[in-house]
């Protein structure tokens, strides 16, 4: 494999596809002109998993277990196991591993650090040996979900960081876009496309238009997207564990409750959490059995061996499953347990649809209008989504020769041949504002700077405000800077914007200090917001007096 024509100064790019269950990297192969999967340990798909462990040569170290060896080590060390760490990320809350009696705390970032960097040195490593080329990747395209709010953005870029790549070739770009290139770069029609994301842990829509230009290559426009961060194949392992769950209580009459490890039910701390290690695994290679058979057996022999011996033996047949409501909490937060009682599979797969609905309203598209329906996510690959998808849009989705696993990953491979060889032609996104960016003013309405669906430029997208703020107080010299995202759809009827209304989400607050004591209203404030191609925000607040001040504020605060 050659490297001829690479702008080298810049190093090696490595596409990621960081996921909240699995991950993929991928490279892009100037030789050849396509993509390459890099397998992590034999597999094209890598758990994002972690262990630790006491380092055998030093006790005072802690070593690490990777991938699938680090999965399978949950069932026997759950207390040292770290899983589905990217819905973590931007949360602020601790990560606290236990190994050997000893407590360690990590923050998320740090978590998703380790594991960006192992999969780091397995792509060096896979370079170098395999493709024969020399040195190591310095740069990154890592995908993010469409609806990621900017201090998971900001913590994912970080992580990236601590994995050892230079912080000013780490770039982000959303999933359903880098799944539009994977999809588009063979295409050669202008079409209408809808990339139905389902993932891991999230849930993204996103209509695309491609159109081809004089070269015959395709520009593709983000028409509008969509997306649940709490919706993905997660969800959906959740209701065969409250399946299996429901049959345990049944065989226990209740008197065991697996999640709390604090009550005396005579089973052991260590026993429960191996329990439910178990449980999750099983559940979700029953799920996956089900997609090609109409039933499978579950078995957990022993599952519990105190106070007495538990075996779960069990058939679940497809449509059990498909319709079983979900009863128990199985160790959520209260508010996604408010989201989830009482569903079902179906409701779940209706509800990933109702999101396609809000995208094609934001598009003031119809089902007739898309061309072609690109599954991505491995959840994606249910064959009941496949079956509704057809009843909604009275059409096939695309059949891909790769897995839909693949696709982000591949199409932020591209993303990076675009970085190291901006001359090459090839597949165009046109990255837009996916939401409508503004400010709270008096009596708590919106003040909409930045439109939804506006085409942001290399450099990044530079709005200034319409209106100058005023001070609404005589001798006032500081002024509340917060800014909101309206991530209501376009489509919707639009009243009176209030920021308590719903859709509306907080990003961050800051206050301009030391603007210039005068009367009431004299004072004015100019507001400028920059958007970058990653959708990251950054604020300037500026005071319009000669002797005045200035702010800014990037935007990572996490929002409720």
């Amino acid at each position: 494999m050659a490297t001829l024509g690479l702008d080298v100064e810049r190093g090696m790019f490595l596409g990621i596809d960081f996921g909240t269950t699995n991950s993929v990297i991928s490279v892009y192969d100037f030789k050849e002109g396509d993509v390459h999967t890099i397998p992590i340990d034999g597999s094209n798909v890598f758990p994002t998993a972690i262990q630790f462990e006491i380092d055998l040569e030093d006790p005072n170290k802690l070593s690490r277990i990777f991938g699938i060896q680090a999965k399978e080590a949950a069932i026997i060390y759950p207390e040292s196991t770290v899983l589905s760490i990217k819905r973590l990320l931007g949360s602020g809350q601790k990560i606290k591993i236990q190994v050997e009696d000893k407590e360690y705390e990590f923050e998320p970032e740090q978590i998703a650090g380790e594991i960006l960097g192992y999969l780091k040195q397995k792509a060096d490593e896979y370079v170098q040996e395999e493709l024969g080329i020399a040195g190591e990747f310095s740069g990154c395209v890592i995908t993010v979900p469409a609806n990621s709010t900017d201090k998971q953005k900001k913590m994912t870029k970080e992580a990236a960081k601590l994995a050892g790549f230079d912080e000013e070739n780490i770039y982000l770009r959303l999933e359903p876009a880098a799944a539009a290139i994977s999809y588009a770069v063979n295409e050669r029609k202008n079409k209408k496309v809808l990339v139905y994301d389902f993932g891991g842990g999230t849930f993204d829509a996103c209509i695309l238009n491609i159109e081809m230009d004089e070269e015959n290559e395709p520009n593709i426009s983000i028409l509008s997207t969509y997306g649940d961060n709490h919706l993905g194949g997660n969800d959906i392992d959740k209701m065969m564990m409250d399946l299996i769950y429901e049959e345990f209580k049944n065989m226990t009459n209740g008197e065991i409750d697996l999640f709390d490890l604090e009550v005396d039910d005579g089973v052991s701390k260590r026993q429960k959490k191996t329990a439910l290690v178990r449980l999750q695994q099983v559940a979700t290679q029953a799920k996956e059995r089900l997609s090609t058979a109409k039933s499978t057996k579950v078995v957990l022999a022993p599952f519990l061996q105190e106070p007495k011996m538990i075996n779960i033996n069990m058939e679940i047949s497809k449509e059990a499953f498909l319709h079983h409501k979900r009863v128990n909490s199985l160790g959520d937060k209260p508010e996604i347990v408010e989201k989830m009682e009482g569903k079902s599979v179906e409701d779940l797969i209706d509800k990933t649809l109702e999101t396609v609905d809000e995208c094609l309203k934001a598009a003031a598209l119809q089902e007739s209008d898309i061309d072609e329906i690109f599954l991505v996510g491995g959840s994606s690959a249910m064959p009941r989504i496949h079956e509704k998808i057809k009843e909604k849009f009275n059409k096939d989705p695309f059949k891909s020769k790769m897995s839909p696993a693949l696709s982000i990953s591949r199409g932020a491979a591209y993303y990076c041949n675009m970085i190291m060889m901006p001359t090459v032609r090839g597949p165009i996104v046109h990255e837009k504002t996916i939401h409508p960016l503004g400010l709270e003013i008096a009596g708590r309405r919106f003040m909409e700077i930045v439109e939804e669906g506006l085409d942001i430029p290399k450099e990044g997208l530079t709005i200034e405000a319409d209106e100058l703020l005023t001070t609404n107080f005589d001798h006032v010299t500081s002024m509340a800077i917060v800014v909101y995202e309206n991530t209501k759809p376009s489509g919707t009827e639009k009243e009176k914007d209030f920021v308590y209304q719903e859709g509306m989400k907080r990003l961050a607050g800051t206050s301009l200090r030391g603007i210039p004591a005068a009367s009431k209203g004299e004072e004015k404030v100019k507001v400028i917001f920059h958007v970058g191609q990653d959708n990251m925000l950054k604020v300037m607040a500026k005071s319009m007096s000669t002797d005045g001040v200035e702010t800014e504020l990037s935007v990572d605060e996490l929002y409720e």
